[in-house]
């Protein structure tokens, strides 16, 4: 019943400006989001993280109101605001009751057009976003991530972190920030998203009123799909864990096979059911966690597997991924395994779009990945559409020994080891 009480479009202000709208009249929230279409590949090597940077400096207060007058606006409002900074896109949102909307849409274009930034701001949030990098590298389950893409996209700006690294975030000052600023802050990278109990009509209005007036950026954005680099890297960290991704090369966002490959990495590696999780940690308990996932982006993508375990299993674990892989090009899928790993991502995509923050998300990553919008149930519905055949030719074209990167996060001596044990593995 909720399904057909969606109603998602896309419009145009008079200048241009995509507002994507989702109107959801069941809801009692409603979420409003700009989605600037730059992020960390699209940074200058000498200023890899000025988008982070520039993101946490967007909340330091306007023109018109302090950072804090902000946040007591919002929140008298009943609402939340926060933004965050990715490979290609940065986004600011607030999400508030229904009945609070034209506050949280006045106070959103208020950050996005009159951002107040001070020397004194930019000197404290290179200290925070310098914690806040190292607090990342601290936690390897996370940082393996990063990692898989700084050894699989060595060279071009895929590979830097979104959050940059400490050297060139302290060498950032106010004028790298302004003039940042002013060039991606514009149209055509500015896109609009609402979502919830929303009055379509009102939003388009909203966002023409505040943003056609801005002047239009000339930046054309250099990017360039980078090449997948093959073989293994070692960053070493003290201790017996070793944490490990296994990288392929993927496809990307808008390719016809993207849903294979979102079912394969299922099948092989999300939920309890999976076959890596099965086999490597029910009935060896050589793990604690094992998955994999499928990492598309606008003009590249990745297929990663990753882990973590004491050093002494390493290479039993290993092996059994590789089995795996080689069981599943061989011999194709189970009975019945296709169909569950359907109703499992189903389920999940179901749940996940519930929320009114989620689905904001979900539609500005969909239109700036592909150029498209899609509803919940044509997703469904390209989903269902997935055949056995369609996931063993995703497989075969993805596990390819030979194309293979892995980054390895263990100590020294084991990395070593690993690296030259990892060279006569089988896929």
């Amino acid at each position: 019943m909720r399904a057909k009480e969606e109603k998602l479009l896309l419009r145009k202000t008079l200048a241009g400006i995509p507002v994507i709208v989702d109107k959801l009249p069941y809801s009692r929230s409603a979420a409003v989001a700009v989605y600037i279409g730059v992020g960390s590949r699209d940074e200058a090597q000498d200023k890899c993280g000025i988008a982070h940077l520039s993101e946490h400096l967007m909340f330091k207060g306007t023109e018109l109101h302090t950072s804090k007058e902000i946040s007591e606006l919002v929140e008298a409002a009943g609402g939340e605001m926060n933004g965050y900074t990715g490979k290609e896109v940065t986004c600011y949102f607030i999400q508030t009751i229904d009945e609070t909307m034209a506050t949280a849409e006045q106070l959103l274009a208020e950050i996005i057009t009159k951002p107040h930034f001070e020397q004194k701001d930019v000197e404290m949030e290179k200290k925070v976003v310098a914690q806040e990098i190292k607090m990342a590298e601290d936690e390897p389950e996370g940082y393996i991530h990063e990692l898989l893409a700084r050894t699989a996209w060595e060279g071009n700006p895929m590979a830097n972190s979104e959050g940059g690294s400490v050297e060139c975030i302290i060498s950032l000052g106010l004028k790298d920030i302004q003039a940042f600023y002013e060039a991606n802050y514009r149209p055509p990278s500015l896109n609009v998203v609402a979502t919830g109990n929303v009055d379509v009509d009102q939003v388009v209005n909203w966002a023409s009123s505040a943003f056609d007036d801005l002047p239009h950026s000339n930046r054309e954005l250099a990017r360039h799909p980078p090449t997948f680099h093959y073989g293994t890297r070692l960053y070493p960290r003290e201790g017996d864990q070793l944490y490990a991704a296994i990288g392929f090369p993927g496809v990307s966002a808008p390719h016809p096979d993207r849903f294979a490959q979102s079912m394969l990495s299922v099948i092989l590696g999300s939920g309890t059911s999976s076959r890596l999780y099965q086999k490597i940690r029910e009935e060896n308990g050589l793990v604690y966690s094992i998955y994999a996932m499928s990492i598309p982006y606008t003009d590249t993508g990745a297929f990663g597997i990753y882990f973590s375990t004491s050093s002494e299993n390493s290479e039993k674990v290993f092996e059994l991924v590789a089995s795996e892989l080689r069981r599943l090009k061989g011999e194709g899928l189970e009975r019945g395994e296709l169909a569950r790993a359907k109703n499992w991502l189903k389920g999940m995509i179901v749940r996940k779009l519930e929320p009114t923050d989620n689905r904001m998300y979900f539609l500005g990553e969909q239109f700036l990945q592909t150029g498209k919008l899609m509803t919940e149930d044509q997703i469904l519905q390209r989903m269902e559409a997935v055949t056995e055949e369609d996931v063993a030719r995703s497989a075969l074209s993805a596990f390819d020994g030979g194309k293979m990167c892995v980054a390895l996060h263990t100590s020294k001596k084991e990395g070593k080891r690993m690296s030259k044990f990892l060279r006569s593995l089988d896929i």
